[in-house]
């Protein structure tokens, strides 16, 4: 699949830092989100990533450095700078006794320009077009949180910030959400930044991963970069396994084996499976498979969390 190339800036974080009191809790935090992309704020529990978000959407001052929202600082002119931006922290809150459609008109009225062909747009949007004149409180969760995002895209966002959006859906619910982000980067052309714990749907939602630990940014990485660098992986099924693993536990350079019950697990920085098949044929090793095993965004999450000074 060919990568997709993002240009233009939509938020820029510049060495922004967050004390409270003598503690520093964000410390000299830059990167940039591009327009039309997704972007996964990932770190361990107490990292810093809700008070990144409260600082980008005017909850929470900065105490040092800045955030630029389509070229407006957050510091200095506040107001232009969050009209840009969509946001839902934690929960939406919605009026249940009202409808989907008196929930978005009451939302429509707080902003200037909003018509109600753009309330029939968004609810479209979000796949909520045929639900709209019923009450709030007969949707499911998943259909609430897609209510939340039609409401912050009202007013034509640049940006949408979402923390924890799938927090509570079941898995259902949670691919819902995950196609609608991506589709809601591509045909809006918006940043879409996503903070949440699951990894897993991380991996298969976002463009690009920002790791934070500690109020420190670790990495940023494209995830297939992410989840593909490093030492590959193979898992191979043979016979005898005991012999297939003397024969090759210190056959080649760069490479470790180890074994289980069933199968090698063969794992280095270039492995050249030919050589290794052929070694195991030659003697007399009956090969079943050969499987390429690319890292997880967890198990990369995991290990470089790890090396930079443990989960926290």
């Amino acid at each position: 699949m060919k990568r997709r190339v993002f240009d233009l800036v939509v938020i820029s974080l510049n060495n922004v830092s967050k004390k409270i009191g003598s503690k520093t809790i964000i410390d000299n935090l830059s990167f940039e989100v591009f327009a039309g992309e997704v972007f996964g704020f990932l770190g361990p529990n107490g990292a810093g990533k809700t008070t990144t978000i409260r600082m980008l959407v005017g909850l929470m001052k900065i105490t040092s450095g800045d955030i630029f929202i389509d070229g407006h600082s957050v510091k200095s002119n506040y107001e232009e700078a969050i009209s840009k931006v969509g946001a839902i922290v934690e929960n939406p809150e919605m009026y249940k006794f009202l409808s989907g459609y008196d929930n978005l008109k009451h939302y429509a009225r707080m902003t200037k320009g909003v018509t109600i062909e753009r309330i029939d747009e968004v609810a479209e949007l979000v796949g909520l077009q045929n639900r709209m004149k019923e009450k709030v409180k007969t949707y499911s969760l998943g259909m609430r949180q897609r209510l939340g995002i039609a409401q912050a895209l009202l007013h034509r966002p640049k940006v949408l910030i979402l923390d924890e959006p799938t927090n509570g859906l079941d898995p259902a619910g949670i691919r819902e959400i995950r196609d609608y982000l991506k589709r809601l980067a591509r045909e809006e052309d918006m940043a879409v930044i996503v903070s949440s714990h699951l990894l897993s749907e991380m991996e298969l939602m976002c463009d690009r991963i920002g790791i934070i630990q500690n109020g420190r940014l670790v990495d940023v990485q494209n995830v297939t970069d992410m989840v593909n660098s490093g030492k590959v992986s193979y898992v191979i099924s043979a016979k005898p396994i005991d012999q297939a693993f003397q024969l090759l536990q210190n056959a080649f350079d760069g490479i470790a084996v180890k074994m289980t019950k069933q199968h090698l697990h063969v794992e280095g920085a270039s492995v050249d499976v030919p050589k290794l098949v052929k070694r195991l044929v030659e003697n007399n090793i009956d090969i079943y498979e050969v499987k390429q095993m690319n890292q997880s965004l967890e198990e990369k999450f995991l290990e470089i969390t790890s090396e930079k000074g443990g989960i926290a």
